[in-house]
């Protein structure tokens, strides 16, 4: 048996993007997850881009993001 391990998204980013910007993978089920969820306006799974201040400057809800999409709007942020 040949077993694979799928490295998310955001993963590859955070190398391509480290210096540059902090990532952080949040579970819907710890601490102010629920909360945060709904203040963000996503469903239970989703992308946000903040600043420092948690001000959002992007998002897309659910598992619907791509690469080229997300690098998009990191790239527009950055002003790159």
């Amino acid at each position: 048996m040949l077993c694979a391990k799928v490295e998310p998204m955001v993963h590859g980013l955070e190398k391509d993007y480290a210096g540059k910007l902090k990532f952080a993978i949040r579970s819907y089920q710890e601490g102010d997850g629920p909360q945060r969820i709904k203040d963000y306006g996503l469903d239970v799974h989703g992308m946000v881009i903040t600043d420092q201040t948690g001000k959002k400057h992007w998002m897309e809800s659910g598992h619907k993001q791509t690469r080229p999409t997300v690098e998009a709007a990191i790239k527009s942020l950055l002003g790159s």
